[in-house]
């Protein structure tokens, strides 16, 4: 299993083109699946942004539970996907 998993990785590092990586996890992924996938991404860059909770709920439609998790998970300071974010798009200073 953990091959399968390395090798999974390596190709999903592999595609450059975000055409391409839609169209990859377009066929791996549900609708649903990808739809949730969507969403959390929007609630980590609005956690990340340091809107409240609360609102950021009311914008995307979800519940509080789904943000109060994201929020968790940003606090850690282990969390690889609060460095993917801020490599991606650094914060301002005082952000």
């Amino acid at each position: 299993m953990k091959a399968d998993e390395a090798h999974l990785l390596q190709a999903l590092c592999s595609i450059n083109d975000p055409a391409e990586m839609r169209r990859v996890l377009n066929d791996l992924l549900t609708r649903s699946e990808y739809a949730a996938l969507k969403k959390r991404w929007v609630i980590l860059n609005l956690l990340r942004d340091k809107i409240p909770q609360r609102e950021i709920a009311r914008r995307i439609g979800g519940s509080l539970c789904n943000v109060t998790r994201g929020a968790r998970l940003m606090r850690d300071p282990n969390c690889a996907t609060a460095a993917l974010l801020n490599r991606l798009d650094p914060a301002p200073p005082g952000k």
